[in-house]
């Protein structure tokens, strides 16, 4: 139960966890993250500011909606899935390796913060 809970808070952390001010970042403060670390062009931000925009849109959904963790947690990796298979298509190779290394950097600096209380 608790491994559960720890993907879904690490699933989350993307969408709703600034690592910079420890608050909910917008999509376009992730866009602006993304735009700079991985030299986006102007279409690949159009693409990346979509896919960005849905995936918080399902977290938050998701967030208030009714049902178990683990149906939530599902939910979610599911969504997760799906936004990054979306990223794969938008991004070149190497800028999607940087954009996983980016993600995981995120989840590790999640629980960091849930560590630390």
């Amino acid at each position: 139960m608790q491994r559960i809970l720890i993907v879904m808070t690490l699933l989350l952390s993307i969408s709703s966890v600034n690592v910079f001010a420890g608050e909910r970042p917008e999509p376009g403060q992730m866009l602006a993250k993304f735009t700079q670390e991985l030299n986006l062009t102007d279409e690949q931000q159009v693409e990346t500011e979509a896919v960005m925009g849905e995936f918080h849109d399902e977290m938050k959904l998701l967030h208030d909606s009714e049902g178990s963790r683990r149906e939530k947690g599902e939910q979610m990796r599911a969504a997760a899935e799906t936004r990054d298979n979306k990223m794969q298509q938008i991004l070149d190779e190497p800028q999607y390796e940087q954009y996983q290394q980016m993600v995981a950097e995120m989840r590790e600096q999640m629980k960091q913060k849930r560590k630390q209380g």
